[in-house]
Order: structure tokens, then sequence, then C-alpha cells
């Protein structure tokens, strides 16, 4: 049996086949991840299996399992603690606003 992310054959409905127009946020993700990548702290097969592994895996968008995935490695790997990665992302907030 696969897991969350094989859908295979699964009715789904139609698939949207329509353009979005890439936000800041996902930029900034694709980014983010590049640079993990660069500095050896995560590699695509790492990133795939915390993507496939998250349990809101369905309820999230793309890049939205991006994000959660590079939290998820970064707290794996002891880079980063979630209340790290919660206080940074409160500054921001602050900083900028909430959207």
């Amino acid at each position: 049996m696969g897991g969350v992310h094989d859908m295979g054959g699964s009715p789904g409905g139609p698939i949207d086949r329509g353009q979005h127009e890439v936000e800041d946020w996902e930029r900034l993700a694709d980014a983010i991840n590049a640079a993990l990548g660069g500095k050896g702290l995560q590699t695509t097969d790492q990133h795939r299996r915390a993507i496939e592994s998250l349990e809101e895996y369905r309820d999230l968008s793309y890049y939205e399992r991006w994000v959660a995935a590079t939290e998820k490695l970064l707290v794996e790997k002891g880079v980063l603690t979630s209340d790290e990665i919660d206080e940074r992302a409160a500054s921001i907030r602050r900083h900028w606003g909430e959207p």
C-alpha cells in the first residue's frame, strides 16, 4: 500500500490545469530549498521523503508541503528547533504584518 501521496487511480475529479501567479512566499520557499541543498543540509530525496510523510499532505498546497517538509527536516537534523522556527516566523509577521 502506498503513502498518502500515492493517489494513482484514485477518483479525484478533473485536474485543474490552469496557471496561477507565483507568489513571493512560493519563490522564497523554492530559494530556501535550493540554498539548503547547496549547503548540503538536505537532498532532493530527503525533502521528498519529508513531504511524503506529512500527516496533513492532502490539506496543503504544493509549496505549503515544501515549507512544512523543510521545517521537518531542519528540526530532524537539529539545525533549528520548532520553537526557533516559530519565534522567527512570529518576528517576521510582526515586522511585515499578517497576510
